[in-house]
């Protein structure tokens, strides 16, 4: 059994030229460019099963969420997706 789930993020929008993927996964190092695909951008990370990974995506420069994903606030008042990974099987 693997130590770490594979998560799935996408950011659907076409519209933009460079995605980013960052969060607690990478301690915020902002260093996963999501590759572009026909639906949007989308990548996979491992993540610690079980845990609540904050995320943020950089599109084309801008620090944004997803409206269509949980949110909550850190503790200096960012806005921030959350990911609440599966328990391990």
């Amino acid at each position: 059994m693997d130590d770490l789930h594979e998560a799935e993020f996408s950011w659907p929008y076409g519209d933009a030229s460079d995605v980013i993927l960052t969060g607690s996964f990478d301690h915020w190092s902002c260093t996963m460019h999501l590759p572009k695909g026909t639906s949007g951008f989308v990548g996979n990370v491992r993540v610690p099963w079980n845990e609540k990974v904050p995320y943020k995506f950089i599109v084309d420069g801008k620090w944004v969420t997803r409206n269509d994903r949980p949110t909550e606030l850190d503790g200096a008042g960012n806005l921030n997706n959350v990911l609440i990974a599966p328990s391990k099987p």
